[in-house]
């Protein structure tokens, strides 16, 4: 087994990707290699984190760390926190990030609609929060949101998922 001090993530799915993810993993796994920290750092890419707005991300094992948003010129920077063990900062993630409770900001107020949520309503709530339908769409792809059909009445209803819940403690 290959035992490093660090596990480095970048993902790479589609949404991360499209913003430069792929250039990020391979300068990132470059430049690690060339400072010789190659030893103590893996660096590997992956699928989703559920952040898929504010990527590309990339997340620091077993410093529970989570950055956003990262180019290729943030790249020094990473390099350097994970030589030193510091954090960068302005890239972190953390449920106080504005983005993080903007995203629970949401998924409250969702909760405190009238039930059950229509999809007209979604959008109604998505854009007093400034969320466009791919947003929320990707919501529902990753289980943040859930569509379900009545039995009785065939209407389809939007429902806040447990995962959601979970994850923004509400």
């Amino acid at each position: 087994m290959y035992w490093t001090k660090k596990h480095v993530f970048v993902c790479t799915a589609s949404h991360c990707m499209s913003k430069g993810a792929n250039d990020v993993v391979g300068r990132l796994r470059l430049d690690i290699v060339r400072k010789g920290l190659d030893a103590e750092i893996m660096i590997n890419n992956c699928n989703t984190i559920d952040l898929c707005d504010i990527g590309p991300n990339v997340i620091i094992y077993p410093d529970n760390i989570i950055y956003r948003g990262v180019t290729v010129k943030d790249l020094p920077e990473i390099v350097e926190s994970l030589r030193n063990d510091t954090v960068v900062e302005r890239l972190l993630v953390s449920a106080d990030t504005p983005e993080e409770q903007a995203r629970k900001a949401f998924y409250v107020d969702l909760l405190g609609a009238e039930t059950p949520l229509t999809e007209g309503e979604l959008d109604t709530v998505a854009a007093r929060h400034q969320y466009d339908s791919a947003w929320l769409n990707e919501q529902m792809r990753r289980g943040f949101l859930a569509r379900k059909t009545s039995k009785e009445t065939g209407e389809t209803s939007i429902q806040v998922t447990k995962k959601s819940r979970v994850r923004y403690s509400i």
